[in-house]
């Protein structure tokens, strides 16, 4: 861990010295929107027109908030991307397009109906634009107070997207997915405030296709931050909270020439980067390892479960083309153990085995054991 903070200090020398020439293109503070409409994440698939169409009239009736994912992309051709939408297809546990999640679960495509939600936590949040001679960092900031204490599974979402997307064959696309990552660095006990931070770099937006340039339309795309989870004993997960707006304009905001004062700047930075090294000392204590390695029998695999903090093993998955006589068993395993187990497995080429688990304190993941092929296999 003292490597790691040493290694920040170093990095943030280079800092000291540009961030005088950086400026604040555009700012917008937003107030905690008290409701909003329920989120249908879309993801695309063959022949999928008629379902588009009514998603698209439901989201311009404001009776439902539109995310398109658009799966499949990369063998389509035209530029748009997939690779965070196959991402979070596999997150859903979905294997089939066209298909929908619905606050952030799995559910059937005709169960979408326009519906608008209290908002149970309150999130007041700030976007900056931040650049020399064009938009270099998209700077996010949100707070909120926690009502009650948040369950392990709560995570923070951000979205980015495009309101109207056109690719390289002239095809329209709205509500385009261009960015997502999901957040659990925050605080999850009762009545505790929280101050959370993302900063995205020009090289990450550039890579997700979003180009602010100076800031004068960057309104053509839109943040949602979204909080899915629960309150501790809840009996299920859910939205808890949905703050959607446009990225602020150069024009409807901030003076060009306004320049970060570099202190109050870099004060900030290290907060952030403080508690960025909690969060992760947080995270590499307490999440478990999937280890493992084929025995001496023909087609038979030994894993081992290492847990940091208490584990709940969910769903087992193996690559396509492998199958296996049996699975990880469900069962909660405590904080600091070791479970072995084998599998009997069949199939061709290399090995991979997805396991998805709820850790105390750090919410859902999925671990993997890959493994090289093996002759006896073929």
């Amino acid at each position: 861990m003292r490597l790691v903070i040493f290694a920040i200090v170093i990095m943030m020398l280079p800092l000291t010295s540009a961030i005088s020439n950086l400026t604040v293109y555009s700012e917008a503070k937003y107030q905690n929107q008290e409701s909003a409409p329920i989120l249908v994440e879309f993801f695309h698939g063959p022949e999928d027109d008629s379902i588009v169409e009514e998603f698209e009239e439901l989201e311009s009736n404001n009776e439902i908030t539109l995310l398109h994912w658009r799966t499949g992309a990369d063998e389509e051709g035209g530029g748009f991307p997939d690779d965070d939408a196959n991402s979070r297809l596999m997150y859903h546990g979905l294997e089939e397009v066209p298909s929908v999640a619905i606050n952030g679960f799995a559910e059937n495509v005709s169960d979408v109906e326009g519906q608008i939600l209290d908002n149970e936590v309150e999130i007041d949040w700030t976007v900056q634009l931040v650049g020399s001679s064009e938009v270099e960092l998209l700077n996010i900031t949100a707070t909120w107070t926690n009502p009650q204490t948040l369950n392990g599974a709560t995570q923070l979402h951000l979205f980015i997207i495009e309101t109207s997307a056109i690719d390289s064959k002239g095809r329209e696309v709205k509500n385009l997915v261009r960015d997502w990552s999901p957040s659990s660095t925050f605080y999850f006990s009762n009545n505790t405030t929280n101050y959370w931070n993302s900063t995205i770099s020009y090289d990450h937006l550039d890579g997700a296709g979003i180009e602010l340039g100076d800031a004068s339309h960057a309104d053509k795309f839109e943040i949602i931050l979204v909080m899915v989870g629960g309150f501790e004993n809840d009996s299920y997960n859910r939205v808890l909270s949905l703050q959607r707006a446009k990225m602020p304009t150069y024009w409807q905001t901030v003076d060009n020439g306004a320049i970060l004062a570099p202190a109050i700047f870099l004060i900030g930075v290290i907060l952030c980067m403080a508690f960025i090294v909690q969060a992760e000392r947080k995270r590499e204590v307490g999440l478990p390892k999937l280890e493992g390695s084929w025995t001496s029998k023909k087609d038979e695999i030994e894993y081992r479960i290492i847990t940091g903090y208490s584990v709940e093993i969910k769903k087992m998955k193996l690559k396509e083309g492998w199958r296996s006589n049996g699975k990880i068993k469900l069962e909660t395993l405590p904080a600091k153990t070791t479970k072995t187990g084998k599998l009997k497995v069949t199939g061709e080429g290399s090995f991979s085995l997805h396991l998805s688990v709820s850790v105390s304190g750090l919410g859902d993941w999925i671990l993997d054991l890959n493994l090289p092929a093996r002759e006896s296999n073929d």
